[in-house]
């Protein structure tokens, strides 16, 4: 790591935040001839070419600028949101057939018809927060709207109970036989959480509790401490290209959210989940190898074995810090804490930059940046990630916070 980096501090994290990050993204990063986030730009920060864009980036957007504004991190942003809510609605939404399309040109032409449960997770979070920043009932109609489209298209039961949802639905086609994974309803628990913390309404908060169960049921392993990925359509674990796959952002990325949900719920049985799932990603998915990258790998296998050649996406790193947050935060974990620091570091050393709003998107495992544009969809993981450190760690103890 760096030994000339600046202390990292509150006020040095909000500034960045607020004086560089958001205001290029909403202007450079934004198309205003069709009133959407670009996809993503190219490494330089100019407008990269390619005249597509992913639902699940709109959504991701609008969740970021709508968080803002309830910070006080942004002055435009929130009319930026809106209009690709606005972009959105005119253009994703099925009139016929109900839910959101996956992937539009620029100018709003459906590309591709599928309903894919992942984009729709983050479109309920995107209304989430735009409904907690402007309090527009339609905003919160158009929730209710996606929802009954789960109920009504994907989602499935197994015995008459809840089981999990379809991964998509193609155009004039039944469910398509895809491989199941936790990812999307991980996403989905996390867009439930932020509904019921908008609008406290209890039926939101009833949704999550039955992902959580299907967390418990399915996708975590209480006895390894371990997270699997892919299924079959009967939740038996799948491997892909002959491994059992372990991503460390995951386990990470459900920390934090066993965390929220502990805060919102009053549930404190989430600690033995949370501190299971920390010990195994901190001990086998970070690099601390000399002349590594100090951070979580993109995956290993169940034994801790290092896949896909040892690469890191800025994503499981910002995963690996909103975790050691909510530990630290939880229960002053130790360990959890003194990882607060040295993440932030790394972080800066490698993925971002404190003099500009644009990030390294992924490392091989020998410390070569590989990443060909700098994807809009990493400002989410980016921008929460802050929003944690700027809430919580003015909160701990100074000698877990000091760099």
């Amino acid at each position: 790591m760096s030994q000339n980096a600046p202390p990292f501090t509150a006020a040095i994290l909000k500034e960045w935040l607020a004086g560089t990050v958001l205001p290029f993204w909403e202007s450079t990063g934004f198309d205003s001839r069709n009133g959407a986030f670009f996809e993503q730009l190219n490494l330089d920060g100019t407008v990269s070419p390619e005249d597509y864009t992913r639902v699940r980036v709109q959504a991701r957007q609008i969740y970021v600028y709508a968080h803002a504004e309830t910070l006080g991190l942004s002055t435009g942003g929130l009319a930026r949101a809106q209009d690709a809510f606005t972009f959105l609605q005119r253009h994703a939404w099925d009139d016929s057939g109900g839910g959101w399309f996956q992937r539009l040109r620029r100018d709003g032409q459906p590309l591709d018809r599928t309903k894919d449960l992942y984009d729709h997770a983050f479109v309920l979070l995107a209304l989430a927060w735009l409904y907690r920043a402007g309090g527009d009932e339609g905003v919160l109609a158009a929730a209710r709207k996606t929802v009954a489209f789960l109920d009504e298209s994907l989602r499935l039961e197994r015995g008459g109970a809840f089981d999990g949802y379809a991964e998509h639905r193609a155009e004039g086609a039944a469910q398509l036989p895809a491989r199941r994974r936790q990812n999307p309803h991980m996403h989905l628990f996390e867009a439930l959480l932020a509904l019921h913390e908008a609008t406290g309404g209890a039926e939101w908060l009833e949704r999550a509790v039955a992902l959580r169960g299907l967390f418990d049921a399915r996708f975590f392993s209480a006895a390894s401490g371990q997270l699997a990925e892919f299924f079959d359509a009967d939740w038996r674990e799948t491997p892909v290209d002959g491994s059992f796959i372990r991503e460390p952002g995951h386990h990470f990325e459900w920390v934090w959210l066993l965390h929220r949900y502990g805060q919102l719920s009053g549930d404190d049985s989430v600690v033995p989940a949370m501190e299971g799932l920390f010990a195994w990603a901190w001990a086998k998915g970070i690099d601390r190898r000399a002349e590594g990258i100090f951070g979580a790998y993109d995956a290993i296998d169940p034994d801790g074995r290092v896949l896909q050649g040892g690469s890191k996406r800025l994503w499981p790193q910002t995963e690996a810090l909103k975790a050691c947050l909510a530990l630290a935060e939880r229960s002053g974990h130790a360990e959890a804490a003194a990882g607060i620091s040295p993440l932030l570091q790394s972080f800066f050393d490698h993925f971002a930059g404190l003099d500009h709003a644009l990030w390294r998107d992924q490392f091989d495992g020998e410390g070569t940046m590989i990443a060909k544009a700098v994807p809009a969809s990493s400002l989410y993981h980016l921008f929460l990630a802050m929003a944690e450190v700027l809430r919580a760690w003015p909160t701990l103890p100074a000698s877990r916070r000091a760099v």
